[in-house]
């Protein structure tokens, strides 16, 4: 069997968490990126006490910083020139609004920023692999997700659920223009909705009546985080999608349609550009 270097971000949990366990096999090279140090050695423990001959690296990193990305980024360098998969699982959903040390709102740095710069950053790893793969774990991208390009940082009427919806349909659309990029290349990039999971994401972040839906969702109606890991799985996994990027998948083998605010190729430039501009990549 083939040995894979996977990278995967929002593994100390959740779904991120649920994927690791499944691919800490002998076969792979797991990094796992934590922002805190206790946490990812109790998580590499845990993995290691069902599967002792798991293969795993921690590295660290604060993924709402640019600086701690670029740092993660060359730390991974130093060690491999290449990249088999990279699994972009963090994210975060709060009904405070918080603002990084970088200026940028938290939820869109965390969930958009992050994957959007750890992508590109570590292209050319993923370049020198057979067939190098970006996973890009979103949400669901309802009728009414877009992009307030006139307050992408969300300082007038902060909402937690627009916040996240917005982080959200980002990555969908970067997603989508990425594969564009990279369509004569070996590298794909897809998208999947894990489901609504059951996680702690948004229920200690959370307050009021947003805190109030997140934990019904969480009782009656989300799936758990190792069923909602088999559609991160099939995406990394699966032979039929050598070739398949720029798709949005959702729950099934085939890939489905975001809303019409996501393909808009006006608000894909928009975003394009506004996202240079946050990220100094002009």
């Amino acid at each position: 069997m083939e040995n894979k270097i996977i990278l995967i971000t929002g593994a100390t949990s959740g779904v991120g968490k649920a994927t690791t366990l499944e691919l800490a096999k002998p076969e792979n090279q797991l990094f796992l990126i934590a922002r805190n140090k206790q946490k990812g050695e109790e998580l590499k423990k845990e993995i290691l006490s069902i599967k002792p001959k798991a293969n795993i690296e921690l590295l660290y990193a604060d993924l709402s910083l640019q600086k701690d990305i670029k740092n993660l980024a060359i730390d991974f360098k130093t060690k491999h020139n290449k990249l088999d998969v990279l699994i972009n699982c963090a994210g975060l959903v709060s009904s405070e609004r918080i603002e990084t040390k970088e200026g940028i709102e938290q939820t869109l740095a965390v969930n958009y920023i992050s994957h959007y710069l750890l992508s590109l950053l570590l292209l050319e790893e993923l370049k020198n692999a057979k067939q190098g793969r970006i996973i890009n774990v979103a949400s669901l991208i309802p009728p009414i997700a877009k992009i307030n390009f006139k307050d992408i940082h969300s300082k007038k009427n902060y909402s937690g659920v627009t916040a996240y919806l917005q982080s959200k349909v980002a990555d969908v659309m970067f997603t989508y223009d990425l594969a564009e990029q990279l369509k004569n290349t070996n590298v794909t990039v897809n998208a999947v909705h894990p489901g609504i999971v059951k996680t702690n994401l948004g229920v200690e972040t959370s307050k009021g009546v947003l805190q109030g839906f997140v934990r019904f969702c969480m009782s009656f109606i989300a799936i758990t985080p190792q069923k909602s890991a088999e559609r991160v799985l099939y995406l990394t996994n699966s032979i039929n999608l050598s070739n398949v990027s720029g798709k949005y998948f959702k729950g099934g083998q085939s890939p489905v349609k975001t809303n019409s605010f996501s393909y808009n190729l006006d608000n894909r430039n928009r975003l394009s550009k506004l996202t240079k501009q946050l990220t100094d990549r002009q």
